[in-house]
């Protein structure tokens, strides 16, 4: 059903959004999700690909979007680890904060795993 698949599409740009915000400040310079895809977050990118394939092609809908989620979700906890490894550089003089991009990343992921299975099942749904 189109209108499903327009939802999804709205959800997962939503993802891609989340993971293009500011997630770290070091220093005054902002660093958005894509900074961390090597080694933290490459989940996430591998996440928002699953994302792309049950878009275009609805192979799987319902297990490849909550393994899509989980994946995002793995992502930015790396992220967060990174933070929490470079807020240890702060000891050395280093100001690093976190961002509200990464926040809305794992809010989103949330959402994502379960709107999106939800989604995904309407969307493979047949018409009765």
């Amino acid at each position: 059903m189109m209108k499903y698949r327009i939802i999804y599409a709205v959800l997962w740009l939503l993802t891609v959004i989340a993971y293009s915000m500011p997630w770290v400040s070091v220093n005054g310079k902002s660093f958005v999700g894509w900074n961390f895809t090597v080694p933290f977050s490459i989940t996430y990118v591998i996440g928002i690909v699953l994302g792309l394939i049950v878009l275009t092609v609805k192979f799987k809908p319902i297990t490849m979007t909550i393994v899509a989620g989980i994946l995002m979700i793995l992502g930015v906890a790396g992220a967060m680890f990174a933070s929490v490894i470079g807020g240890l550089a702060g000891l050395m003089g280093t100001e690093m904060k976190t961002e509200a991009g990464m926040g809305f990343a794992f809010i989103l992921s949330i959402v994502y795993t379960v709107a999106g299975a939800y989604i995904g099942k309407k969307m493979i749904a047949k018409k009765t």
